[in-house]
């Protein structure tokens, strides 16, 4: 596409920019044909701003690009489809070979390559997980630092598989490292901050530290109303965690009187 008009299609409505895109994608397959790189970065690019359900064909289509970066994003993406649909199985064979030509469009270890490696490991069971992330945390430590947002987030999903795996004590120092990181670079009351505590205050959970838990959970809690309102998935999520923990100590009253929110319109 001409910078021009690139210029012009960022500049514009969303309704605008599928007409330019799809414009773009038509003239280039009029002149060179359907299978060329440049018509497949074209599909990918319409694809990008279409629904869903317009955009599948698109996507499948840019997927069999010679050219290694489209093919990765196509393939990505793709495997967002089938995660969504809750096709893990299917998923993780389609991060994987995104995985693959985006090692060979940025290096093996590219920021890009780290983040595939995340999605690949959040469809996988924690036993092959963990390498992936691990791989994933030394890259995002090695390009933005130990206290980057990318960083903590890629310790969030690590801690996670690791407290799945029953290797709590690390699940607490990546858990408190992430939480410590988002704080710095977002503030204490984003709602990734509350993201952060909530997968800290389960490997404390685990532990046993049961005031930790909640300390942490009712901050997670806290943060996301403000941020979402009291009937988010997000908010309802905190609910439950809490009340889980509540009954977890026998504190039956407080957590039968907080599950009602849960039951609220």
């Amino acid at each position: 596409m001409a910078p021009l008009l690139l210029l012009l299609a960022l500049q514009t409505n969303p309704v605008i920019l599928r007409a330019v895109y799809a414009e773009a994608l038509a003239a280039d397959q009029r002149t060179l044909g359907s299978e060329d790189p440049r018509v497949l970065a074209d599909a990918a690019s319409l694809a990008s701003v279409l629904p869903a359900t317009e955009a599948l064909t698109l996507w499948k289509r840019a997927a069999v690009s010679p050219d290694d970066a489209v093919a990765a994003r196509s393939l990505g993406t793709l495997g967002e489809f089938r995660e969504e649909a809750g096709d893990r199985t299917g998923a993780a064979d389609l991060y994987r070979q995104a995985l693959a030509r985006e090692e060979l469009a940025t290096g093996k270890s590219s920021g890009r390559v780290a983040v595939r490696l995340n999605a690949l490991a959040l469809v996988t069971d924690p036993p092959a997980a963990i390498p992936l992330l691990e791989r994933a945390l030394a890259i995002d430590r090695r390009i933005w630092g130990e206290r980057h947002t990318e960083t903590a987030a890629t310790e969030v999903n690590l801690s996670g598989e690791l407290l799945a795996a029953g290797r709590t004590p690390d699940a607490v120092r990546l858990g408190s490292a992430a939480l410590a990181a988002f704080e710095a670079a977002l503030g204490p009351d984003h709602p990734r901050t509350a993201a952060a505590a909530s997968t800290l205050a389960d490997a404390l959970r685990a532990k046993r530290d049961f005031a930790g838990a909640e300390k942490l959970y009712r901050r997670a809690l806290a943060i996301d109303e403000r941020a979402f309102g009291p009937s988010h998935a997000e908010t309802l999520a905190d609910i439950r965690n809490l009340v889980d923990l509540l009954r977890a100590q026998h504190r039956t009253d407080e957590a039968d009187e907080l599950e009602k929110r849960l039951l609220l319109p």
